[in-house]
């Protein structure tokens, strides 16, 4: 029978009545260990889910009890599933009070139903040079949509677009970067949630998507490779999962990509964006 697990749920006490109907045990035959208390977070940005641990309490038969007592006490402590928070600091210009334009992705979400792409018919087709031109206009287009985007928020841009390979870059100019940015980059990831909706109401080819300002995405590149070798160390060290916090679909990518060079580690993702987030586990 199982004798512990770890569970995940949206609180404490959730989690617990979880885990304790997995290991088929009351209350009082358990040890629980709360990891995190979890997070509400703030118009589903940063939201947490709490984290136990629970182990069911160990049973000792009475026929053995002797043998137990005079053998020499030996402590185990057992390594738990830790929450990695990323500790590295990232921007001193970040505004750190600063709400996520949440809505402005709703209505991006809900443009990109309404409308619909035109297809060209039969007399109307185009040659591939001519497709490149349309896309590379409407991809200004999107520039200029972000800059008004960005104006509202209260800051003035100018946004250069970048084609490399399978990536279209928003390259943005601004005196307000801390603005644009956001603490823990949570603006300008809500921004690149409205120019993929935008690109993509008209170009259905798979490439990445990406707002940069200054060399901020290098800097977050590092800082994410900083939190996967850490936590490739812990779990080397532990032999057990550590849970990331939430991040966005191609940070997640970016760290599993580190990690899969590195020996004994695994990693996946668990539950629903924006709260998505990363397991590494050690493998044998």
């Amino acid at each position: 029978m199982e004798q512990s697990t770890t569970v995940r749920a949206e609180t404490v006490e959730k989690a617990v009545k979880i885990a304790l109907t997995k290991l088929n045990i009351t209350r009082d035959e358990a040890q629980i260990n709360v990891i995190s208390e979890g997070k509400k977070g703030l118009f589903g940005f940063g939201k947490q889910d709490a984290i136990v641990e629970v182990s069911a309490n160990q049973k000792i038969d009475i026929s053995t009890l002797e043998t137990v007592m005079d053998e020499p006490t030996i402590e185990v402590t057992k390594p738990e599933v830790t929450v990695q928070s990323e500790a590295v600091e990232e921007d001193s210009l970040v505004e750190e009070d600063v709400v996520v334009p949440v809505e402005m992705i709703e209505v991006a979400e809900q443009e990109a139903t309404a409308e619909t792409v035109e297809q060209p018919t039969t007399a109307e087709t185009k040659t591939e040079s001519e497709t490149e031109i349309d896309l590379a206009a409407k991809h200004e287009l999107v520039a200029r949509y972000l800059e008004d985007v960005i104006r509202a928020y209260g800051a003035e841009s100018t946004i250069e677009v970048e084609n490399k390979r399978n990536q279209l870059i928003f390259n943005i100019q601004t005196e307000k970067s801390g603005l644009i940015i956001g603490k823990h980059g949570k603006i300008i990831n809500a921004l690149q949630v409205l120019a993929q909706v935008k690109v993509h109401q008209y170009d259905r080819r798979r490439q990445s998507i990406i707002l940069n300002i200054g060399d901020y995405r290098d800097r977050r590149a590092t800082v994410l490779e900083q939190i996967a070798e850490r936590t490739a160390k812990e779990v080397l060290r532990t032999k057990q999962s550590v849970v990331l916090d939430p991040l966005p679909s191609y940070e997640r990518k970016q760290i599993h990509a580190y990690l899969s060079k590195v020996d004994h580690i695994e990693t996946h993702s668990e539950g629903r964006d924006p709260n998505r987030y990363l397991v590494v586990e050690y493998k044998a």
